[in-house]
């Protein structure tokens, strides 16, 4: 219930998302920008209605909220790798620590300390029809077409793309899908219907990453 009403309070107040930063560079307006693209109160809405009408999406709601997800979060916070990718994002001008903390309050985790340097739409049902809800309503192409252009004008962008493209970044892949509990999600998500090989294959076309085969 209480999930529920922070979903209704995230409806009636959202109209828009804000990536929080400090004011610096310019990759807190790159990435915005690619937000602003998102039609964000209409993903609210179905994940709404998922919430309250879908059994199956209300079942991976309670997986996210026990132990072994909670677990799989710290662990996952814990990894050295995971401290340089953050601090990156964090010195670029990006508050990653405060949404990260955001998940961690919402899951009544602690907080990770940053460096002290500067309704009323069908919807499909299950949780693969609540990833193709999601996709439908999102501006592929112009996503894309973004993406590729903010590569070749925008250097923080490419530095960031860079980033998940390096070994760093490759080694929080590897730890991150070795882990049981991860494991776990994926399985459930096979059991499901969702299509694996799909996302796979985006990531590593898109980002650069080399995904091991489930």
């Amino acid at each position: 219930m209480k999930f529920a009403l922070a979903l209704l309070a995230l409806v009636a107040t959202a109209s828009a998302y804000e990536l929080p930063n400090f004011g610096m560079g310019n990759l807190h307006k790159d990435i915005q920008e690619f937000i602003d693209l998102v039609p964000i109160e209409k993903v609210i809405q179905i994940t709404l209605q998922y919430f309250t009408q879908d059994k199956d999406f209300q079942r991976m709601v309670e997986y996210f909220r026990s132990e072994g997800f909670k677990q799989l979060v710290k662990d996952v916070e814990a990894l050295p790798e995971i401290k340089v990718f953050m601090d990156y994002i964090h010195n670029a001008g990006i508050d990653i620590y405060k949404m990260v903390n955001d998940l961690n309050s919402a899951l009544k985790l602690p907080p990770l300390t940053p460096p002290s340097y500067f309704i009323g739409t069908y919807i499909t049902g299950g949780i693969k029809g609540y990833i193709q809800d999601i996709l439908a309503i999102l501006p592929q192409q112009q996503l894309k077409d973004l993406y590729e252009r903010k590569l070749t004008t925008s250097k923080e962008f490419a530095d960031m793309v860079a980033q998940l493209k390096s070994d760093n970044f490759q080694q929080i892949v590897n730890q991150v899908y070795a882990h049981p509990k991860f494991q776990e999600l994926l399985e459930h998500a096979r059991t499901e219907g969702i299509d694996l090989i799909a996302i796979k294959e985006l990531l590593e076309s898109l980002w650069g990453l080399r995904i091991p085969t489930y």
